[in-house]
């Protein structure tokens, strides 16, 4: 009798230990592959019904989670660095992002799940701009007269550099995101009111949708500002 109660004893701890283990494995699991806006270095610094901005920095010897990335979104960078990339069940591949570099990716049919590693001794900065919702797909809009970076179904991107910048007011578009990827001495001004807001370099502004705006540069060195609006 003794003998059969130690077996059912151990039996039951088997079972409570395996029981634990799967638990802590699927908790793992789901720790490690999260939506993109749940990863830990993707800041969610700002996110209204057309966008979710998040800040990207990945210091050397950081790694991220695995992440998923399922909505459009376009892409700035702010610093040149070398980085190694995982997609889920692949190799290690190595990654450069150059700064001032941009892209946009629909994600659609295409979900990417991957992770990301420092492999340089400088930070990695970019924001990730993922486009919840369209401005207005009735109304079909011609571009500024600003350099198009590129177009497609969801967005415009521009490009200011020094001689790219003027006074005219722009006024009754899609909301916007302005990344200053270099320079100084950049300002937005809003022409109903005059108060003026400077972009200092590595840094990003919102434009509310119908706003009544110009940018002012003033500077004398290069400068180099993306200018994101939503179709």
């Amino acid at each position: 009798m003794v003998a059969e109660l130690s077996i059912i004893k151990g039996k039951m701890k088997n079972k409570i230990v395996f029981v634990l283990t799967v638990f802590l494995f699927y908790s793992f699991a789901v720790q490690a592959q999260v939506q993109v806006s749940k990863e830990p270095f993707h800041k969610n610094v700002l996110e209204n019904n057309y966008i979710r901005l998040l800040n990207v920095w990945l210091k050397p010897g950081d790694t991220s989670l695995f992440h998923i990335h399922s909505t459009p979104s376009v892409f700035l960078v702010f610093t040149t660095a070398n980085t190694v990339s995982q997609i889920k069940g692949g190799d290690w591949e190595n990654v450069q992002y150059v700064k001032g570099s941009s892209w946009y990716r629909s994600f659609f049919q295409d979900t990417l799940i991957h992770r990301v590693a420092m492999s340089d001794t400088v930070p990695l900065h970019i924001t990730d701009v993922e486009i919840l919702s369209s401005f207005d797909t009735r109304t079909e809009r011609t571009p500024l007269e600003f350099p198009l970076l590129y177009e497609n179904e969801k967005v415009f991107a521009y490009t200011l550099t020094k001689n790219s910048f003027t006074t005219s007011i722009i006024n009754n578009r899609g909301p916007m995101i302005a990344g200053l990827v270099a320079g100084k001495d950049v300002h937005y001004i809003n022409s109903a009111t005059g108060k003026k807001k400077e972009i200092k370099a590595g840094d990003y502004l919102y434009i509310a949708p119908a706003s009544s705006f110009y940018f002012s540069f003033k500077g004398k060195e290069k400068s180099n500002m993306v200018l994101f609006e939503i179709k």
